[in-house]
């Protein structure tokens, strides 16, 4: 587990022990190849899933088979919470590549929440942190134009990627073709090509490989309004007692693109 750690360590600080008790659950393995569902809508999960390795997409699909991705999967995530309230699941979650992932029953999920506050809070502040995906990603479909919503989502799926395995900051592994981007963002693959290859005109990425580079990362944010803000990148820590006051001010890591609210608007380009 320790892809998770690493990853939930982006966020929160817990004490050794209380690592200790994670690492002593009784995590199950499993493999999947790429287009194997995980889980399929109507049934109701009995585990919860972490993502070790891989990619997985959660999306709905309508009865005419078009389908609305609403989420990316990554090393590091968790999923479905939901599972602790024993419903059935309202979207599918599918592997985009061969993904690894790690069970654990929900009884002991639950139990673990139940004895240890630091670690439900921890699972509570990664909860926070999709929660404001999702929200971002209901923006970047409904308001931003084809080329700020594709250099949007570039650039979350980096910072994600980067804040759970390192790496370098400019490049992405794009195991996504481009139906499941349109399916994302709301295009079409025809106007998804059109677009990316507008970005490599203009000298912001290049693709090359099964991977994007990103050639000019603060112009690419300046352009898509995009602010690491919505990943709640403050660090909680859970290692020494907290103080809690009415506001304060949240660390940006490096490389965090400042607000560009006062940035002049890029014309739109659809």
């Amino acid at each position: 587990m320790d892809v998770f750690r690493n990853r939930l360590s982006q966020y929160v600080s817990l004490k050794d022990d209380t690592w200790e008790k994670f690492d002593q659950l009784d995590f199950q393995s499993r493999v999947y190849q790429a287009g194997d569902d995980i889980i399929r809508v109507g049934e109701t999960p009995q585990k919860m899933f972490f993502v070790k390795d891989g990619w997985a997409i959660r999306y709905r699909s309508l009865d005419d088979g078009r389908r609305q991705i609403v989420n990316f999967m990554l090393p590091g995530d968790v999923f479905d919470m939901q599972v602790v309230a024993g419903v059935k699941a309202d979207h599918s979650v599918t592997t985009v590549t061969r993904t690894v992932v790690m069970t654990i029953s929900a009884e002991q999920f639950v139990s673990v929440l139940r004895h240890d506050a630091d670690v439900a809070s921890a699972f509570w502040w990664a909860a926070v942190q999709e929660e404001s995906i999702l929200r971002e990603q209901i923006v970047r479909v409904g308001r931003r134009s084809a080329k700020e919503r594709i250099a949007h989502l570039l650039l979350e799926l980096q910072r994600r990627l980067y804040a759970a395995v390192g790496g370098s900051e400019n490049h992405l592994p794009m195991p996504l073709t481009r139906t499941d981007l349109a399916d994302a963002l709301g295009l079409t693959p025809v106007h998804v090509s059109r677009t990316m290859s507008a970005l490599r005109r203009s000298g912001l990425i290049d693709e090359s490989r099964g991977q994007v580079t990103i050639l000019d990362k603060r112009k690419l944010a300046c352009m898509s309004q995009f602010d690491t803000d919505y990943l709640h990148a403050r660090k909680l820590d859970f290692a020494v007692p907290q103080e809690f006051s009415g506001r304060s001010e949240m660390p940006r890591p490096n490389g965090v693109i400042p607000s560009q609210a006062n940035a002049p608007r890029m014309p739109r380009d659809d």
